[in-house]
C-alpha cells in the first residue's frame, strides 16, 4: 500500500505586532499539520485493514437449505465458519431441513435458493416443476459391499439373499448397480430383501445371519471394528473397485433465476468451496473443529478416520456436479411430469467449476513444491 501525505502549513498573517506573534502561528500550523497527517494514515490503514466482510456493504445474501448432516458437508460448514464465504462476496445462512419430505416440500415453496442433499431428492422437486440446476458436489459416503464371511467371492452370492433399500429407492438402485459391476443379475442371480434406506439396518440383519451381503457406509464399519467384530463379515468390494460414486452424495443445486442473474455470487459461492477444502487438507485441525461442532465426534480416533475417509478421501479437490448421482436420481423420479423427456445434462451445469480451474484458482490452492 502506498502511501501519499500532502503536507499543509497555515499561512503566517500579513502583518504582525512582533515577531512573538509570527512564530506563534507559525507553531500552530506544524503542530495541526501533523495532527492531519496522522489522522490521514490512520484513516487509510483502517480502510486497507478491516476484513472485507465488514466493509462488503454490497454482499449478496443467499439462504442455502440442507439435509442431512454428513461427514462430506465439511466443506459447507467450514467456509461458513471460516468466513469464506464473505471472502468471495457472499453471505450465507444455513438451514436445516427435518427428512427428505420435508426438504422436497420446502423445495416446492422456494425456502432457498441454494440445496444441498443427495441429489435424487433435489431431482423430486425439479420432476415437480421447480427449476433448479445442480452446480457443485463436494463428496459421497463410502460405500462397502460385505457379506458373511463364509462368502469369500462375488460369484458365491449366487442363490443368496442380498439386503437393499425399498423397491426402486435410490439405495435399491445403487445394490443393483453394485451387483452388475460384479457380474451378477441382481433379479436372477440373488434374492433381493428390502429393510428400509438405512445401512445400519442391513448391517444389523447381516450380523444375525439373515441375510447373506448388503451395503454398509464405511461409517458403521469403523465402529464394527471397534467393537472387535469385523471378523463377522467380509468385504466383497467398495467405491474404488467398483468405481460407484453415487449414492447419499453431497449434491448442490441452485435456482436457475440466481444463477444466471448474479452468476458472480454463486462462482463466489464454489469458490468458498473449494478454498475450504484446501483449507481442511492443509489444516487437520479445521475439520476435527468441524467435526466436533457439526457432528459432534469428539473420539481421537474416530476424528482420524473421518479425516483419513473423508477429507483425504471421499471430498474432491474440486467440487464438480456429478452426472451419475443426478441421473439416478432422474431413474428413480422418472415418472413426475417435471423429468419427461429429461437427462442429467439438462439439468447440471459444470462451467463454474470449469471456468475456475481454467483460469488457475485451483492450481494456486494447491501449489507443486
Amino acid at each position: 500500500m502506498r502511501v501519499v501525505i500532502l503536507r499543509r502549513t497555515l499561512t503566517p498573517a500579513p502583518s504582525t505586532s512582533s515577531g512573538q506573534a509570527l512564530s506563534r502561528f507559525a507553531g500552530e500550523g506544524a503542530a495541526l499539520s501533523r495532527v492531519l497527517r496522522l489522522v490521514y494514515v490512520f484513516v487509510l490503514c483502517t480502510w486497507a485493514f478491516l476484513p472485507t466482510r465488514m466493509i462488503a456493504a454490497d454482499l449478496h445474501s443467499i439462504t442455502v437449505l440442507s439435509y442431512p448432516d454428513r461427514p462430506a458437508k465439511l466443506p459447507l460448514w467450514l467456509a461458513q465458519d471460516a468466513g469464506l464465504f464473505q471472502k468471495y462476496g457472499v453471505k450465507v445462512e444455513i438451514k436445516p431441513a427435518k427428512s427428505g419430505e420435508d426438504l422436497v416440500e420446502r423445495i416446492a415453496r422456494d425456502d432457498a435458493q441454494i440445496y444441498v442433499a443427495t441429489a435424487n431428492w433435489i431431482v423430486s422437486g425439479i420432476g415437480d416443476g421447480k427449476d433448479l440446476v445442480f452446480f457443485a458436489n463436494t463428496g459421497y459416503s463410502v460405500l462397502k459391499l460385505v457379506a458373511r464371511p463364509t462368502i469369500a467371492r462375488p460369484e458365491d452370492l449366487k442363490g443368496k439373499k442380498v439386503g437393499t433399500g425399498e423397491a426402486n429407492s435410490s439405495q435399491d438402485r445403487i445394490t443393483r448397480q453394485a451387483l452388475q459391476r460384479l457380474g451378477l443379475n441382481p433379479d436372477r442371480d440373488v434374492t433381493l430383501v428390502p429393510f428400509g434406506s438405512r445401512s445400519i439396518q442391513r448391517l444389523n440383519v447381516l450380523l444375525k445371519g439373515e441375510i447373506d451381503a448388503t451395503t454398509s457406509n464405511e461409517d458403521n464399519l469403523f465402529e464394527l471394528e471397534r467393537r472387535g467384530e469385523m471378523s463377522k463379515i467380509r468385504v466383497l468390494a467398495d467405491n474404488e473397485s467398483l468405481k460407484l460414486f453415487i449414492g447419499a452424495g453431497v449434491d448442490f443445486a441452485v435456482t436457475r433465476s440466481l444463477l444466471a442473474n448474479s452468476r458472480v455470487d454463486v462462482r463466489g459461492f464454489v469458490q468458498a468451496l473449494g478454498d475450504a477444502i484446501a483449507l481442511a487438507r492443509r489444516d487437520r485441525s479445521q475439520a476435527d473443529r468441524i467435526y466436533g461442532r457439526y457432528l459432534n465426534v469428539k473420539d481421537p480416533t474416530l476424528l482420524e478416520f473421518m479425516y483419513r475417509t473423508y477429507v483425504q478421501g471421499a471430498i474432491p479437490e474440486r467440487p464438480s456436479p456429478k452426472l451419475d448421482n443426478v441421473a439416478l436420481g432422474i431413474e428413480e423420479f422418472s415418472a413426475k411430469p417435471g423429468l419427461k423427456g429429461k437427462h442429467a445434462e439438462d439439468i447440471t451445469d459444470s462451467s463454474l467449476v470449469r471456468e475456475l480451474e481454467q483460469e488457475g484458482f485451483f492450481a494456486r490452492l494447491y501449489p507443486k513444491p
